[in-house]
């Protein structure tokens, strides 16, 4: 009797489980659910705590014996679908824990098909969102940055999301004003913004009230986890695998003779690397990935930067470097889109040319500072505030430049070095500059006339910069030098002078790495520049001579 009791036993199991949608879980399961799509399963899609990875069976099932180490469970989208929305930017791809690590609870996903074979993905660095009334950002956005990205999302072919890089808010304003993490999806909302919303998030969007004291790496970023789920995931769209990482540890620690902001307790200070138990999670996620997938991964900080000598290095520091490029280089194809910066630059690896870094220059520009001042918005190095719209067909990628100062055309600006020269030498402020930063250029010498200097900040490898007089081709050579623009408006502010030494960083900061330079034979004759990108663009612009630094 008791042989039969015991099949019998599990049938009756199997059916009630069957009829209440239950799920029979191995012992020790604390995580389950199912992900389907239109009421019908969907089999080996990955799901993730952050630590362990596992792939839902032909029922679309899945099980993990998790200790909940990031109190978060989320899914790497297959491609050819999407999560369903859970409101006009944000989309469901990730769920919260809600109970004590051992005990069993169940997170179900649901996707809806769509056609991903081509793909449009717009990346946007450093909004810094804070409703300053100093600075203005929420008009600024709305009549500069919006009308790009309306125009982008309009011209972009197949499916399309954003991807935020970081610095979406300004953790100093969250207490003073209001506009913290939760407020973005609705400041989003409000300003219609047309598709969506993937983010990996910056310094800048921890909470300052956690105390050093308090593991703030982890426990300032979870106000941010509640709004937009995990800080590093993967999703496949289009046949490319999208990897977002986390490349911020916060740190948070008081300083001597610190001043702080409402509701800051700390110097909000962090370190730059991916640490290790993301790497591990990393090496699980890439090797179900076929060395043929592009890839692209999605960071706040850069991966590569410049030093002070103009020399490209690793932001991390060699070790921390090494360690991520260990898991990348063998991919035919890799590229990483950062932010942080304020500044354009592209990169490609010295000893493994199929990893390409882009770092976008911040929407924000210089902190949204000076549209007030100049009526433009611009970053540190001169370059206009903008957006980049990459678009994915097969394993093809293109970019296209939209910038976020109206009128302008082109991913380049032109200086006219006789009237630039003028201005230096009117401005107290310039001068007191020049003297206090030794890698600004003081460019009222008269060995810069008849000169046109070229900030181009789209150039990479396989750009062309052509110059023209008259039809006659002139002679164009690359410099790393100030940007004249961002000199006046950044850097020689009216308080400058309060200044007594020179700030390190600051000092780094103040050469635009993709200038060029030529000379015309007169002051007044027009030339013509022309750009051409390796993905087939190309910008011509006439340029009128004498031309002021900035239109009145």
């Amino acid at each position: 009797m008791k042989r039969l009791l015991t099949p019998l036993l599990s049938l009756a199991v199997l059916l009630l489980c069957t009829a209440c949608d239950c799920i029979c879980s191995p012992k020790g399961t604390t995580l389950t659910g199912v992900v389907k799509c239109d009421g019908k399963a969907v089999a080996g899609v990955a799901v993730t705590d952050g630590e362990q990875i596992v792939y839902t069976n032909d029922k679309g099932v899945y099980n993990i014996a998790s200790t909940k180490p990031y109190g978060l469970v989320y899914i790497t989208t297959p491609s050819g679908y999407e999560p369903i929305a859970i409101d006009s930017v944000r989309q469901s791809f990730w769920a919260r824990t809600t109970k004590e690590s051992s005990a069993k609870e169940r997170h179900d996903f649901e996707l809806k098909k769509v056609d991903d074979s081509k793909l449009s993905v717009l990346f946007m660095a450093d909004t810094h969102f804070c409703n300053d009334p100093k600075r203005n950002d929420f008009t600024h956005f709305r009549e500069l940055m919006m009308p790009s990205i309306n125009r982008a999302a309009a011209e972009a072919d197949g499916y399309k999301f954003a991807v935020a890089l970081g610095d979406i808010t300004w953790d100093r304003f969250w207490y003073a004003t209001g506009m913290d993490i939760e407020s973005v999806p609705q400041h989003l909302a409000d300003h219609n913004f047309p598709m969506p919303f993937y983010c990996v998030h910056g310094n800048h969007d921890y909470d300052p009230s956690v105390p050093a004291t308090d593991n703030p790496n982890f426990n300032a970023i979870q106000r941010f986890c509640n709004v937009f789920g995990p800080t590093f995931y993967s999703m496949d769209k289009g046949g490319v695998h999208f990897v977002m990482l986390d490349d911020i540890v916060y740190k948070n620690e008081v300083k001597k003779n610190q001043k702080v902001a409402k509701g800051v307790v700390g110097s909000r200070n962090y370190d730059m690397y991916v640490d290790d138990a993301q790497l591990s999670w990393l090496a699980k996620d890439l090797a179900a990935v076929d060395k043929s997938v592009p890839i692209v991964i999605c960071m706040h900080a850069q991966f590569f930067t410049y030093n002070i000598n103009g020399e490209r290095v690793y932001n991390f520091g060699n070790e921390k470097g090494e360690l991520l490029v260990n898991q990348l280089k063998d991919f035919e194809s890799v590229t990483i889109f950062t932010g942080h910066s304020h500044r354009t630059a592209s990169f490609v690896h010295p000893q493994y040319p199929n990893i390409v870094e882009y770092n976008i220059t911040s929407v924000c520009g210089e902190l949204w500072n000076s549209p007030n001042s100049c009526g433009i918005n611009i970053g540190e190095d001169g370059a206009d505030a903008g957006i980049y719209l990459c678009s994915f067909e097969g394993k093809k990628m293109s970019k296209q430049w939209y910038s976020a100062v109206n009128g302008s055309k082109y991913p380049f600006r032109a200086y006219d070095m006789n009237e630039v020269s003028k201005v230096y030498k009117e401005s107290k402020e310039l001068q007191y500059l020049c003297k206090l930063q030794k890698n600004q250029v003081d460019y009222s010498k008269p060995k810069y006339k008849n000169y046109i200097y070229v900030n181009c900040w789209a150039w990479e490898d396989g750009c062309t910069l052509t110059a023209t007089e008259n039809g006659k081709p002139l002679k164009v050579e690359k410099t790393v030098d100030s940007d004249p623009l961002a000199a006046k408006v950044v850097f020689a502010k009216p308080k400058i002078f309060e200044t007594k030494k020179e700030n390190k960083k600051i000092n780094i900061h103040s050469r635009a790495i993709n200038m060029f330079r030529f000379k015309a034979s007169s002051a007044t004759t027009p030339v013509e520049i022309t750009l051409t990108t390796p993905d087939g663009h190309t910008y011509t612009q006439t340029f009128n001579r004498p031309a002021a630094l900035l239109e009145k």
